[in-house]
This record gives C-alpha cells, sequence and structure tokens, in this order.
C-alpha cells in the first residue's frame, strides 16, 4: 500500500515520467536567436526523455525516405497526416530510425512499433532534437 501511494505521488509530482513517447517529444523545447548574423536553436529535452533513452519504444506511422527494397532508415510520425513529404498540413513531429538489420520496404503510413536508442542532437544548427539508434520492428499492423 505504501509503495502504491509513493508511486502515485511521483506520478501526479511529474506528469512527464507516465507521458506516452509522442508526448515527451512533442514537449521538446526549441529557443531560435540569432546573433551577430548567426541563427542558432537552443533545445530543452525532458529529463523524462532522457531516462528512456536506453530502451525506447514508440509507435508510429511509417514514411519512407528511399525507394528501396529493403530499408535501414526511415521515419515515424504519431499521425499520417504528420508525412513531411505529403500533402500541405505543414510538418509535425517526425522521429529518424536507424535499423541494426534492414527490413523489407513497408506500405506507406503502415503502423509501426520500433524500439532501439534515443539518441538526442545537441547541435544548435538543426531542429533535429532527438533519432532513433539500434533499432528493431517490433511490429506492424
Amino acid at each position: 500500500m505504501r509503495l502504491a501511494i509513493i508511486l502515485a505521488a511521483v506520478s501526479l509530482a511529474s506528469p512527464l515520467l507516465a507521458a506516452e513517447p509522442w508526448e515527451l517529444i512533442t514537449s521538446i523545447g526549441y529557443e531560435e536567436s540569432e546573433a551577430d548574423g548567426e541563427w542558432k536553436v537552443t533545445k530543452t529535452i525532458p529529463d523524462a526523455l532522457r531516462t528512456q533513452a536506453d530502451s525506447f519504444t514508440i509507435t508510429g506511422y511509417y514514411v519512407p525516405v528511399e525507394a528501396q527494397a529493403y530499408v535501414s532508415q526511415f521515419l515515424i510520425v504519431p499521425d499520417p497526416a504528420d508525412c513531411p513529404f505529403c500533402g500541405s498540413n505543414g510538418y509535425g513531429p517526425t522521429l529518424e530510425v536507424h535499423v541494426t538489420t534492414p527490413m523489407p520496404d513497408l506500405a506507406e503510413a503502415s503502423e509501426v512499433t520500433v524500439t532501439g536508442k534515443l539518441n538526442f542532437d545537441e547541435s544548435t544548427e538543426t531542429y533535429r532534437a532527438v533519432y532513433l539508434t539500434d533499432a528493431t520492428l517490433l511490429g506492424t499492423n
């Protein structure tokens, strides 16, 4: 009973600890600045996201980046409408995925679940903040 109370208190105190993977990714803060003609972006990555980095599992929709029979790199998005190469809905959250073993190409917008190591791009020259490496495809729908 005491453990349940402690876990409930931790969850209430830190809502990001129980957040879904896409909620954590979209909670990354970005601040643009320019000084002496040089643009940069500073990213603030939530601690709750950093703590999951060694084993990060996420479900999203498959977006190929190259037309190949077998792929080792692709994007996933939380909603097919967020595809950065499709339509005119703008650019939503994306996660770049690098799998350890090339896998057969899938139909665009297939729902996939992947797991791997979440890496953080601290560069001030890009909006990319996270990407997944050493990934494995857990399943498709």
